[in-house]
């Protein structure tokens, strides 16, 4: 069954995840230092040990609520009491809870809730004529949270720096997968979340491990001397958060920069990549 990523992120790499598996290589230990909403890991087969990092402490939380079997019950039944509305949407932006349930049910609502997962700045989500519809997608999240603990039951949650982090997990046998906050769209994440000169300690600590390494990042010059002589690949999309729709969106192109080999991997139809 093919899940879901528990919360909607802005940065989110769901349009590529199809993509992105196509490069996984073998591996005993996956470590996202940025995990976000984790699509990659959500997709992917298990791994032998998994590692899911975060700076935000409310999105470390809530995969933990989800990861106790109590906690996630109480968690459920507040998240089909909340009616989807404007008025619970400004609620929890302007107030704050020190109940770890209720703080992540609020963090969930609102990154379901916020227009292009945006939980700082992202404006209410409303149903589209285009047929968009967040409510249902709220409910249907809701609804799948037992799944999601299924997949996190074996899984470490970690909140820590991501050079920490890095240097803590590496290994031969480990494959990090890294998608950092975008170049020159740092503030979107929250106040020092990511610096512009991260982006240049991330590669030099990257190029010094002994583990894979993918790196994901819209195409730019920048990144591109950053990791210089790794494989490079590229796909190209439309911008997910832009507010217009079809042909009308703008166009961006992702890349992905691996220190290792490429990965070939024939699709198959009933079970993925393999």
């Amino acid at each position: 069954m093919l899940l879901r990523s528990v919360t909607s992120r802005i940065g989110s790499k769901g349009y590529l995840t199809c993509w992105l598996l196509q490069h996984v290589p073998h591996h005993v230990c996956y470590l996202e230092p940025f995990a976000g909403g984790a699509k990659l890991f959500f997709a992917k087969e298990r791994s032998q040990i998994e590692i899911l990092n975060d700076k935000d402490e409310r999105l470390v939380n809530l995969y933990r609520v989800i990861q106790n079997n109590e906690k996630r019950q109480r968690l459920i039944k507040l998240l089909n009491e909340t009616p989807y509305s404007r008025s619970v949407f400004n609620h929890f932006r302007k107030t704050e809870t020190q109940d770890d349930v209720e703080k992540a049910g609020r963090y969930f609502f609102l990154s379901k809730a916020s227009f292009a997962g945006d939980v700082l700045r992202g404006g209410f989500a409303v149903p589209s004529i285009t047929g968009r519809n967040p409510v249902i997608s709220f409910r249907n999240a809701t609804g799948g949270l037992d799944d999601i603990a299924k997949r996190l039951r074996n899984v470490c949650i970690e909140n820590l720096p991501y050079a920490e982090c890095i240097k803590r997990y590496d290994s031969p046998g480990t494959l990090v997968y890294a998608d950092p906050p975008y170049w020159n769209a740092e503030h979107y994440y929250g106040k020092d979340s990511f610096s512009q000169e991260d982006h240049y300690r991330l590669a030099e600590l990257l190029h010094g491990v002994k583990g894979k390494i993918m790196v994901s990042h819209y195409a730019n010059e920048l990144y591109d001397n950053l990791y210089a002589g790794w494989n490079r690949y590229e796909y190209q999309s439309f911008k997910g958060s832009h507010k217009s729709t079809g042909e009308s969106k703008p166009k961006t192109v992702e890349v992905l920069y691996c220190n290792f080999e490429p990965v070939v991997r024939s699709r198959n139809l009933f079970n993925g990549y393999a």
